[in-house]
């Protein structure tokens, strides 16, 4: 297949209108003399290819270029870029059928849930069926929506901001003690666990505790301090459970909001910004209080979606994506821990993206110039970053036009193939192969991407996920993959 006709089966299939389990094994030292079936090479991709007369011609490509031998299909979502859909009236959802015994408690119909762009189709049954006619696994992929679907029966599991607004989205999102979120959730793991003969689940969420959002500690641009979260019902009777006074909480998210406020507005802290930071937390301990219950809430969450999936099929392995913020954060680092979640996973998958991750970094490193490292200037600042976090990457002013390293990719795999020890827990990492980035920033070559792949089993990593999109790769880079996953004997 030359560039030409691969662009256009992938752009016809993002564009056009829908018409046994087992976890892989394996390691970098034993894969060049183990079946190859027993290293995972996972391949994330739209729901909107699936139902396409091309779909069976892209696994075919996939799997020649790529050696890939797992499909991880965004199988239920509301973002059109993640369903491979941009039209106007987009609603997203299911594209599998949801079985509606197994979302009691949740106050959700099945128009709630169900993709209308999918018509009459099963597109994870027509995954599994041609992915496993040709020896390829199939992971349910459900990532959190980055924005709230016009849907009645959402709105009540989203968070409530410090002022009592209900959340839009990002930073915020459903809440993780909401029973109507945790029915929902619940209730379509255990519904694909049941109904299809999925391989795996793999369960994200791309966001942070309220501490580090009100502070802008984040990859994201300036995020508003005053929609910080969370405060519903449920956290405020969680928290007073566990000894914690939530006015007091909340007394302190508004005494960061207004610090965050007049340092935007070019108002100088007196004693600078670390220091009037730390005087908040001084008088305000509950801050830190409240962010654990965050943090605990979130791990016990996930926990739960295991818990389900287990109790269908203890085999069935369960993992998480791990949102690229991690590698660039040492204070969310600290907050997701891997020896906290080892004990509830059987897959990590770190987004390792070196490639744009060059102006996420920056764009971290900027964040922090309106709270904690205000008195420092931004090259200094990511220059503190590289060193606490252990990189030897280009300077700030230019770190997007070079992106990060291989280095980065071997860094942050081995972190975590350490920080899980001595749990069986594997870390397949996701590189970056053509994620989209701003002009100007670093675009992936052949060389980048074979330099990424073998980085994560030189980091130790126990398989790799192409990512983000099969849809948005270029040929030549997926084949770079499969040059380098071959090389190692690993495909």
């Amino acid at each position: 297949m030359n560039r030409r006709e691969f662009l256009r089966i992938t752009s016809a299939a993002a564009g056009a209108a829908l018409a046994g389990p087992g976890i892989m094994l394996g390691d970098a030292a034993a894969a060049a003399g183990a079946p190859r079936r027993d290293t995972m090479i996972g391949m994330p991709i739209s729901t909107a290819p699936l139902g396409q007369p091309g779909f069976e011609r892209m696994l075919d490509d996939m799997k020649a270029r790529g050696g890939v031998n797992a499909l991880f299909p965004f199988i239920y979502t509301h973002e059109q870029h993640r369903a491979g859909i941009e039209s106007p009236g987009f609603c997203g959802g299911n594209f599998a059928i949801p079985h509606m015994q197994y979302y009691e408690g949740s106050g959700m119909t099945y128009e709630d849930m169900r993709a209308p762009e999918a018509g009459d189709a099963d597109l994870l049954d027509r995954a599994l069926t041609l992915c496993h006619g040709r020896g390829m696994k199939v992971f349910a992929w459900v990532i959190e929506d980055n924005n709230r679907p016009r849907i009645a029966h959402w709105e009540p599991m989203y968070e409530i901001d410090i002022h009592g607004r209900r959340s839009e989205r990002n930073p915020a999102g459903r809440c993780f003690n909401n029973p109507l979120y945790r029915a929902f959730t619940l209730g379509l793991v255990e519904d694909y666990a049941r109904s299809y003969p999925i391989d795996g689940i793999m369960w994200g969420s791309e966001r942070q505790s309220g501490v580090l959002d009100v502070l802008n500690i984040s990859q994201s641009s300036r995020v508003d301090p005053s929609r910080t979260t969370c405060f519903c019902e449920h956290c405020l009777r969680k928290g007073r459970d566990q000894g914690i006074d939530p006015e007091r909480a909340r007394q302190g998210f508004l005494a960061v909001e207004k610090f965050i406020l007049a340092s935007r507005a070019g108002q100088e802290p007196r004693d600078g910004h670390f220091t009037a930071f730390w005087r908040i937390l001084l008088n305000h301990p509950e801050l830190l209080a409240w962010e654990g219950l965050w943090v605990r809430s979130r791990h016990e969450f996930m926990a739960d979606i295991r818990r389900r999936v287990k109790a269908v099929n203890p085999e069935l392995p369960v993992g998480w994506h791990i949102w690229s913020n991690r590698s660039f954060s040492p204070f969310q680092r600290a907050e997701e821990d891997y020896a906290d979640l080892a004990p509830f996973s059987d897959f990590l998958r770190p987004a390792l993206y070196n490639n744009c991750a060059g102006e996420r970094f920056r764009n971290f490193a900027k964040g922090t110039q309106d709270s904690l490292y205000g008195d420092i200037p931004p090259a200094e600042a990511f220059g503190m970053l590289c060193q606490q976090l252990g990189y030897n990457e280009a300077p700030y002013d230019r770190v997007s036009a070079a992106g990060l390293s291989a280095g980065y990719v071997e860094i942050e795999t081995r972190n975590a193939v350490d920080g899980v020890a001595p749990a069986p827990t594997r870390i397949w990492p996701g590189v970056d192969i053509d994620v989209p980035v701003s002009p100007g920033s670093s675009k992936c070559t052949p060389e980048g991407v074979k330099a990424a792949v073998k980085a994560v089993f030189q980091g130790g990593g126990h398989g790799i996920l192409l990512s983000r999109n099969y849809i948005e790769m270029k040929p030549e880079h997926l084949s770079a993959a499969g040059d380098s996953l071959r090389e190692l004997g690993l495909a």
